[in-house]
């Protein structure tokens, strides 16, 4: 028989090896978590189905390229100084949308084929809502409309515009370029206009707004850019004076007196554009007793002067750039 001495050593020593197992096991448990949260990798949690992620940041939008503004009034005030007659001068920056320079612009002046601008413009709108058919005839010599809407600006003397006007009704087209165009203080068929009423007249070309077909656009376009020499030189004033680094569409208006030896009226209203740096601007001398000569050296000075801004303004950006 065991004695009670015995049996109590026994389990005291299981109970030793009881709390020694314990002991390991927690231990080893200890060292396996410490292992996880400290070296295994850590998987991220799973994102919800309903949450939504996260956006991406947008990125940071290009910069506006700056349009260096030219002043050209010390090019128009040197021009109209140095020569006699009367004159009205108005350079208008279409990319800015602002005058750049100016001289006498709300003087009337005769217009003489200017006023071709408004009969034109309103048949190509009337051609452009099916009013008028582009290819019936427009004239005694046989010619379509739009022949005669092409005609009137690329030749001038044509015979074109005359009955194109007539077709309108000259109250009727007074009517529409003070009501329709805007333009209340013009009257067409007094055939006098400013130098300020013909440049929102050729803004309204180079924007053209309610004449989209094409075909249109091109035939209008090429009419004011492309002026053979016919039994007159249509080219001779403002165009003549500039570099083939410019396109100048432009329409002229004239009178020569024999009698007189002098260029009674003498207007040139152009868009010029020049292509390298994607600048636009609207160019309108309107005069008396001033020759065509001169109005092509103000071209040529008007070019030199762009020129010479666009130098400075590149010079002054890269400037800013080195000290920054």
């Amino acid at each position: 028989m065991v004695s009670k001495q015995t049996s109590k050593r026994a389990s005291i020593k299981g109970f030793i090896k009881i709390f020694l197992l314990f002991a390991i096991v927690a231990s080893f448990t200890a060292l396996v978590i410490h292992v996880c949260v400290n070296y295994l990798p850590k998987k991220e949690p799973e994102q919800s189905q309903n949450q939504e992620p996260e956006p991406e940041p947008e990125p940071e939008p290009e910069p506006e390229p700056v349009i260096p503004e030219i002043n050209f009034q010390p090019t128009i005030d040197a021009w109209v100084n140095s020569v006699g007659g009367k004159k009205g001068v108005m350079v208008y920056d279409i990319d800015l949308n602002k005058i750049v320079g100016e001289y006498n612009v709300d003087t009337k002046f005769a217009t003489a084929s200017l006023y071709k601008l408004y009969v034109v413009y309103h048949g190509y709108r009337l051609v452009q809502k099916g009013e008028w058919d582009r290819n019936a005839v427009a004239n005694g010599r046989g010619n379509t409309i739009l022949e005669c809407l092409d005609a009137a600006i690329r030749s001038s003397d044509s015979g074109c515009a005359e009955p194109l006007w007539s077709k309108i009704g000259q109250s009727h087209l007074n009517d529409v370029v003070n009501y329709e165009f805007g333009m209340m203080s013009v009257t067409v068929s007094s055939l006098s206009a400013t130098t300020r009423e013909i440049k929102d007249m050729m803004m309204m070309f180079y924007n053209h707004t309610e004449i989209t077909d094409e075909s249109l656009i091109a035939v209008m376009k090429d009419s004011f850019l492309n002026q053979p020499v016919t039994t007159y030189n249509w080219r001779q004033g403002l165009p003549s004076g500039f570099s083939a680094a410019a396109k100048v569409y432009n329409k002229v208006g004239w009178n020569y007196s024999p009698d007189a030896g002098a260029w009674t009226i003498y207007d040139d209203a152009a868009i010029v554009e020049f292509p390298a740096e994607n600048r636009h601007f609207v160019v309108v001398v309107m005069s008396s007793y001033v020759p065509y000569q001169q109005i092509a050296r103000f071209g040529s000075e008007f070019e030199a002067a762009y020129h010479a801004g666009i130098t400075a303004a590149a010079s002054a950006d890269s400037a800013s750039g080195s000290q920054n």
